[in-house]
């Protein structure tokens, strides 16, 4: 057979043995038997369990053995990759298969997912604060970024700069990088400090006196002539009584506590670095409004020409915080005879004349008796406040 194998169909065999001596010879029978090969070869080990990983931490495949009862077999690995829904994230099935030839392949199967979950990283150096002069402001950089597995789509960048204040603002700058599977880098931020190297060009020391309570002060009205438009007020002691450009000291009935205060114009001159005007604003005890006081009505006078008690007083009426007012005088009839708008026990005062209407002649003087009045006034805070009473007029 010349050193060939050649495997028996399954069955019983019978084998004759002769034997040939110098003078003599004998034989021997011998029974073989052919059974089927039904065992299928065993793995040495379990199938690896099933994981799930990033893309830089895929283990290697294993090595695995089998044993056959009818001699050595070979295990034949294999792999295979199905695509997800971006470079990062895909399913790896690994297989290994080992056969003896006869009974059917035997497989082992693990299943490894693989996930993009992490952002890009920074490549390069960014410095996270700098210190210039307004005219050294440097260009924004392009940061470098690797992705570990699905690669670089985007970089954002956004800038911000705060306020100008006491010749200095800051310029906040940002970056942030996303894979093609959507996962974002942290945010690499720079904040950059400038000096505004213009020096301030005026300085405008004013104090205001609130004559009345409701005085204001314009600040675009106290910048030098000539100064550019369209540049912004900058409230630098967060003072409660500006609005807009006008100050007031009252601020809608709460008073500035007295001190002083800054108020700084930051404009474009044409140049690289803006300029600054501050304007001081000083309250002190003096200028501030007085206290709104109670109005009180004086219910009798006597106009007879003596110079004591000849009009009607109402004391505090003609203060600003209570305007505007009004007072109407009836007889006992309900006839008008006496009304004025802002009543201040001056200009405008009941002395017992009346005003006239169809059933009083203008210019009479009243009798002595009871009259109603009625009056109506602010209360300080927005309030209207209406009084009805008699009073009582002698002669």
């Amino acid at each position: 057979m010349n050193g060939s194998t050649v495997t028996a169909p399954v069955g019983t065999y019978t084998v004759i043995a002769s034997f040939n001596g110098c003078e003599s010879s004998t034989s021997t029978e011998i029974t073989i038997a052919v059974i089927p090969d039904n065992t299928p070869p065993v793995f040495d080990q379990s199938a690896p369990a099933d994981i799930e990983v990033s893309c830089n931490n895929i283990p290697p495949m294993d090595i695995l053995t089998a044993t056959d009862n009818c001699g050595p077999v070979s295990v034949v690995p294999d792999e295979e990759i199905i695509n997800g829904d971006c470079q990062g994230n895909y399913l790896i099935v690994r297989t290994w298969t080992v056969t003896d030839g006869v009974n059917p392949p035997v497989e082992l199967t693990q299943l490894i997912t693989v996930v993009d979950n992490q952002g890009p990283q920074l490549n390069s150096t960014v410095d996270a604060v700098l210190n210039v002069t307004c005219d050294e402001i440097p260009q924004p950089i392009e940061p470098s970024f690797i992705d570990n597995c699905s690669g670089v789509l985007s970089v954002t960048f956004n800038e911000t700069q705060s306020d100008v204040i006491n010749n200095q603002y800051s310029i906040t700058r940002t970056w942030v990088a996303k894979d093609n599977c959507g996962n974002d880098s942290e945010i690499i931020e720079q904040v950059i400090n400038v000096e505004v190297s213009a020096e301030t060009i005026g300085t405008e020391n004013r104090e205001i006196c609130n004559a009345a309570e409701f005085d204001t002060i314009n600040l675009s009205l106290v910048l030098p002539n000539g100064t550019p438009s369209g540049g912004t007020w900058i409230n630098v002691n967060n003072a409660g009584g500006l609005n807009g450009v006008i100050f007031s000291a009252f601020n809608n009935g709460n008073k500035v506590p007295v001190g002083d205060y800054t108020f700084s114009y930051v404009f474009d001159d044409g140049t690289d670095c803006p300029s600054q005007i501050d304007v001081i604003v000083n309250v002190n005890d003096d200028c501030l409004p007085l206290d709104c006081e109670t109005v009180f009505v004086h219910n009798a006078f006597t106009p007879n020409g003596d110079g004591v008690n000849e009009h009607f007083q109402i004391d505090n009426i003609n203060q600003e915080c209570h305007l505007p007012n009004r007072v109407e005088i009836y007889n006992r009839w309900g006839v008008l005879v006496y009304e004025a708008d802002n009543y201040d026990n001056n200009t405008k005062k009941f002395v017992g004349i009346s005003e006239g209407r169809v059933t009083v002649d203008k210019n009479a003087e009243l009798p002595t008796g009871t009259y109603f009045y009625i009056i109506q006034y602010n209360d300080g805070n927005g309030k209207v406040i209406s009084e009805s009473k008699y009073l009582y007029l002698t002669r």
